[in-house]
């Protein structure tokens, strides 16, 4: 997902602030280019039927806290995690939206070296059994039908 989050951050940028084309960076070090500001990021998730509750114990208990860790460190400022209070059919449902904003675009999109090595001290320190944890993501994962990120801008009239 922060990939995702880098490479569109990166497209976004206005124009102005571009360099001009013959001075412009090799696409690594554009990739690598901080974006001011926090950035919010919608990320859906579409859970096979039956595996709901399943799915948010997991996530309660092995991705929440780095979340929460990575919040308590400065690199994400807020975290909201909701569900649709109405149904929806077939490629329209979503089951879980998790709404993180970051405090900037360089901890959105994982070219902060530093988000990376905290959130890997955070996983170490609050799961000693590394792979009953990494059993348990996996087992996450497996109860996603689809993901998908969206970012989010404020619109001001």
């Amino acid at each position: 997902m922060r990939l995702a989050v880098l490479l569109i951050l990166s497209a976004a940028a206005p124009l102005a602030a571009q360099p001009a084309p013959s001075a412009q960076p090799a696409p690594s070090q554009a990739a690598a280019q901080s974006v001011p500001g926090p950035v919010t990021v919608e990320s859906y998730y579409r859970i096979r039927w039956g595996s709901f509750w399943d799915f948010m114990e997991i996530y309660r208990q092995h991705h929440a806290p780095i979340l929460a860790e990575m919040q308590r460190l400065g690199f994400i400022t807020a975290i909201r995690t909701e569900t649709p209070l109405t149904h929806m059919a077939g490629d329209q449902r979503w089951d879980l939206r998790v709404t993180i904003t970051y405090r900037d675009g360089n901890a959105a999109a994982g070219s902060d070296p530093g988000y990376d090595r905290a959130a890997a001290e955070a996983s170490r320190r609050l799961f000693a059994d590394r792979d009953a944890h990494l059993a348990a993501e996996t087992r996450r994962f497996a109860m996603i039908e689809e993901h998908w990120d969206v970012i989010v801008a404020p619109y001001a009239e």
